[in-house]
C-alpha cells in the first residue's frame, strides 16, 4: 500500500467522492465540514501547512484506489514545536474525527500511514483530537505508530451523548422517566399543539438568511446573559459555519430550525443530519422567554423530525450537561491521542511542556486551597 502527501486543496479534488464515502456520513469527518475548515483557519495562516495523507491500494493514485485518508496538517508552536493536527481541531468543535477508513482494510492503511508518519523527520508531536473510544482504525494507527518506537499516550476527554431513537414519538416517551414524560405530554398540550407556536424548519435557500439570523441572535443573547461571549462573538468561527452552512443545506444535511411563540422567535438549533442519524450542534434561546420552557420545546420538535425521519440516533455531543442524561442521552469516552517520534529533541521538549504544564495545574490547586 502506497501513501502520498497532499499539501494542496485543489490537488484533493479528484478524492472528493471518495473522501465522503469514507467519512461514512458523519458530517464532522466528511470534505464539506474539514475543507470549510481549512479556508478559514489554515488558509492565510503561515504556520499552517496542508498535511493530508492517502492511502492507496495502486501506484498511480487513482480515487478508485483510496483505502485511507488522515486528514491533519502540520502546525509550528513555540511551546510544542512542529505538531500534527487534525483539520476540524480547534474552537469549531467538530467530533467524531480520526482515521477514515473502510474496515477492510483499516490494519493495512493504519500500518501505512504509520509507517510514512513514523519515517517523516518534520514533526515533534502527533495530537489527534476528538477519538471515539470505539474508533478502531485511529486507535490502531496509535498502535503502529507505538510499534515503530513512537511514545503514545491516550487522555480522556469530554464526552459524547447520544440518544437511541425508537420508530415512533410514543415509544420514545415511554423511555422516559414518569415525571419527564409527563412533562414532556403537558408541553405538547399546552404549548405545541396551540395555534399560538409555530416550529419552522429551512429547506430552502431564500429561508436560510432569516432563520440564521435568528440562530444568532438568540444564541448570543443568551450567552452574554450568562456573561459569556458567545461562539459567533469569534469572526472566524461565524463566517465557517455560514459558509458550511449553506452548503450543507445544499446537500441535504441542513437542519436549521425556528421555533416562533406568538410570532416572535423563542428558539433556534442548529442541526446536521447523515446517515441515520442527528447531530445537535448548536442553539439559542431569548433568554427573556425561560419560563416557556424554549429548549425543551425546541428539543421536542427536533427529536419528533429526527424520528419521523426514521433516525436512530441523535447525539447531543461533547460535554456532560446534566440535560442530556434527563432525555436518557448515553454517554461514550472521547480520548486525545498523542505520539511523539523516537528522537532526542522531541521527547525533550514533550517532556518540557507537559511538566510545566503539570506545574501550572498543581499552582492553581494549591492557590484554591488557601484561597
Amino acid at each position: 500500500m502506497r501513501v502520498q502527501r497532499f499539501d494542496n486543496l485543489n490537488d484533493l479534488l479528484p478524492y472528493r467522492d471518495a473522501w465522503e464515502g469514507l467519512a461514512g456520513g458523519v458530517v464532522f469527518r466528511g470534505w464539506t465540514w474539514l475543507t470549510a475548515w481549512w479556508r478559514h483557519y489554515g488558509e492565510g495562516h503561515p504556520e499552517r501547512t496542508l498535511h493530508v495523507l492517502i492511502a492507496f491500494d495502486d501506484s498511480e493514485g487513482s480515487p478508485d484506489a483510496v483505502r485511507a485518508i488522515l486528514p491533519i496538517y502540520l502546525e509550528s508552536t513555540w511551546t510544542q514545536g512542529r505538531v500534527l493536527r487534525l483539520l476540524g481541531n480547534g474552537e469549531v468543535c467538530s467530533d467524531h474525527l480520526g482515521l477514515l477508513t473502510a474496515s477492510p482494510k483499516e490494519v493495512d492503511a493504519a500500518a501505512a500511514i504509520a509507517r510514512e508518519i513514523a519515517d517523516d523527520p518534520h514533526w515533534e508531536l502527533l495530537e489527534l483530537t476528538a477519538i471515539d473510544e470505539s474508533d478502531a482504525p485511529t486507535q490502531r494507527l496509535l498502535d503502529e505508530l507505538a510499534e515503530r518506537d513512537c511514545m503514545i499516550s491516550r487522555t480522556p476527554t469530554d464526552r459524547c451523548w447520544t440518544i437511541d431513537l425508537p420508530a415512533t414519538w410514543d415509544e420514545f416517551l415511554a423511555l422516559q422517566s414518569k415525571s419527564h414524560r409527563k412533562q414532556l405530554r403537558q408541553l405538547e398540550r399546552r404549548i405545541l399543539e396551540s395555534p399560538r407556536v409555530e416550529w419552522r424548519l429551512v429547506e430552502s435557500s431564500n429561508a436560510f438568511g432569516n432563520a440564521w439570523s435568528t440562530l444568532v441572535d438568540l444564541h448570543q443573547r443568551r450567552r452574554q446573559s450568562l456573561g459569556e461571549p458567545g461562539c459567533f462573538a469569534s469572526p472566524t468561527w461565524a463566517a465557517f459555519h455560514w459558509d458550511v452552512a449553506q452548503q450543507l443545506l445544499a446537500q441535504g444535511s441542513l437542519r436549521l430550525s425556528t421555533l416562533q411563540f406568538d410570532g416572535r422567535p423563542i428558539a433556534a438549533e442548529y442541526h446536521f443530519a447523515g446517515n441515520g442519524m442527528t447531530w445537535a450542534y448548536q442553539g439559542g434561546v431569548d433568554p427573556a422567554r425561560l419560563a416557556d420552557e424554549p429548549g425543551q420545546l425546541s428539543t421536542i420538535r427536533s427529536l419528533q423530525h429526527a424520528i419521523a425521519e426514521g433516525h436512530a440516533t441523535f447525539d447531543l455531543l461533547r460535554g456532560d450537561e446534566p440535560y442530556k442524561a434527563h432525555w436518557r442521552a448515553v454517554p461514550t469516552q472521547s480520548y486525545l491521542l498523542a505520539a511523539v517520534p523516537n528522537r532526542l529533541w522531541p521527547r525533550l521538549r514533550r517532556g518540557a511542556y507537559t511538566g510545566a504544564k503539570n506545574l501550572r495545574h498543581a499552582t492553581r490547586q494549591l492557590t484554591g486551597m488557601f484561597s
